[in-house]
């Protein structure tokens, strides 16, 4: 070959080799709502394996995994934009805003590429296995990493087979985290096998053990779906969902605040039969502690005919704090919830000495005081309750906390208003069937906007409103007894994959 051949056949492998960073984003921008095509997930990180496996240098795989990360998280955020713009937000800052949050949320690729590139010294054989042990890992950590530091764990891999209900079956067990690691292996695996100078009928064989896992996925899923069906809830109990669609900056407006109520009023007056009422988060024109708004909401909760009522609101008792607040059928406040996860830089600012001096927090209301990690179930008629508002629906140590002091149900309200007509609401609302699904628990979801809807604890949802739609919707919420085993017994899986990482760390080391 003569030296002009060889540059341009260097160049040509040097350009298809760092476009498979960018293809492993693409597939799994695709594989997220609004695309919705989760099946491409099991194959997408197939690029960035191959690309790791034939990196020569720590330097490149690293980049190679923040490229990848970077244009992802750039991919499924770019609602970041929209939502600083309609907060006020000058351009400039919600363009920045959006890139050094993908900067800093590509760190997490940029980690396991490291560890992938490391991970070559255990064989390529070995790789795909050790690889999504690593990656339950890194998932499992950035979740429990939000209990002391700010970190955004909007995505987690597993999130994008929330269409495929016996797939996700399996998060009784390992939670999301299990079916991350089995939608990371299956790709690791195909992407070492390009690592790999054997025949494609070979290759094929060698990718058995990803099929397996997907059909075992699929089976364990089938059979718990079955059993579902023979099973019957030990109660229910019919809800009222309003989702006003009310203009998320606009309420805030006291010469809006009339038509507020009057919209609200509106709904109340069309619920017949609701046992339960729920309002999405935030959803006075008022803080609940002012006697004024007190007043009327308590004439237009005992105007109906529901037993009780859970209503969202921004309160200053001991604090400022978003709430939820469970009221009886006469208007009286007898128990209350207040958000244990707020959200960064719209409900308060992080490092706030530092970067307060340059951004504010995207809420009208300023910044929130966050509630007691403990605090008690909410009680409607000898129904144990767990709420969760808006953001902390994507912390399963939340709800499993909850399930193990005895939660039968959970309400999630919730105020998507701020992310407009984007793609955010619906990657917000498939969180909610996951943690459906761990605790083997009703969802009860109320969005102001959208999306409401009642999720049983299969995943399935029973009913559900469109985006931006103006509406009350009635539906049973069904009550099972049943036990998940991912609450009580789930760290397991994790535990398997620290023991997993840890011999090889050691091997490593000392062989």
């Amino acid at each position: 070959m003569t030296k002009p051949k060889r540059l341009r056949s260097s160049f040509s492998l040097l350009v298809t080799r760092h476009w498979l960073p960018v293809a492993s984003a693409l597939l799994l921008v695709l594989s997220y709502p609004k695309f919705g095509q989760g099946w491409l997930a099991w194959f997408a990180l197939a690029p960035l394996s191959a690309y790791i496996l034939k990196s020569k240098t720590l330097k490149a795989a690293a980049a190679g995994g923040a490229a990848c990360g970077f244009l992802f998280y750039l991919g499924i955020l770019y609602w970041i934009y929209p939502t600083m713009r309609a907060g006020g937000v000058g351009p400039g800052v919600s363009a920045l805003g959006l890139v050094l949050l993908s900067l800093i949320l590509s760190s997490e690729f940029l980690l396991i590429s490291i560890y992938g590139f490391r991970l070559k010294r255990a064989g390529v054989r070995t790789w795909p296995y050790l690889f999504a042990a690593g990656w339950l890992l890194l998932e499992y950590g950035k979740i429990y990493m939000s209990l002391k530091a700010a970190w955004f764990p909007w995505f987690m891999l597993g999130y994008t087979q929330w269409d495929y209900a016996p797939l996700i079956q399996i998060a009784s067990v390992t939670g999301v985290y299990g079916l991350s690691a089995a939608v990371c292996f299956s790709g690791a695996l195909l992407g070492s096998l390009f690592a790999l100078r054997v025949k494609v009928a070979k290759k094929i064989r060698r990718f058995s053990p990803a099929v397996l896992v997907v059909a075992g996925i699929w089976f364990f899923g089938q059979q718990e779906l079955q059993r579902a069906e023979a099973l019957a809830p030990g109660k229910s109990f019919r809800v009222a969902l309003l989702q006003p669609s009310i203009d998320l900056y606009a309420k805030w407006d006291a010469a809006e605040a009339g038509n507020v109520k009057a919209s609200i009023e509106g709904l109340l007056a069309g619920v017949k039969d609701a046992d339960l009422v729920v309002w999405p988060e935030n959803a006075l024109p008022c803080w609940i502690d002012e006697p004024e708004c007190g007043d009327w909401l308590k004439a237009a909760v005992s105007s109906g005919t529901a037993g009780g009522s859970i209503v969202g609101s921004v309160s200053k008792g001991g604090g400022k704090h978003v709430s939820a607040f469970l009221l009886d059928r006469k208007g009286e406040i007898t128990a209350a919830y207040d958000k244990r996860q707020l959200v960064p830089f719209g409900e308060y600012v992080p490092l706030r000495d530092f970067l307060g001096k340059y951004l504010q927090p995207v809420a009208a209301l300023g910044e929130f005081d966050p509630g007691d990690r403990e605090q008690k179930l909410l009680d409607f008629k000898g129904t144990k309750i767990g709420a969760a508002i808006c953001y902390e629906s994507v912390f399963p140590y939340l709800f499993t906390g909850d399930t193990r002091d005895g939660a039968e149900v959970f309400v999630n309200i919730t105020n998507d208003g701020w992310y407009l007509d984007t793609a955010a609401p619906y990657q917000h609302f498939i969180a909610n069937i996951f943690r459906a699904v761990e605790n083997r628990r009703t969802v009860v979801r109320a969005a102001n906007n959208g999306i409401s809807a009642v999720i049983d604890p299969w995943g399935r949802v029973l009913a559900k409103t469109a985006l931006n739609e103006r509406t009350v919707l009635s539906v049973p919420a069904p009550v099972y007894a049943e036990q998940a085993f991912f609450p009580l017994n789930g760290h397991w899986f994790a535990l398997a994959a620290v023991l997993m990482v840890s011999a090889f760390v050691l091997a490593i080391l000392f062989v």
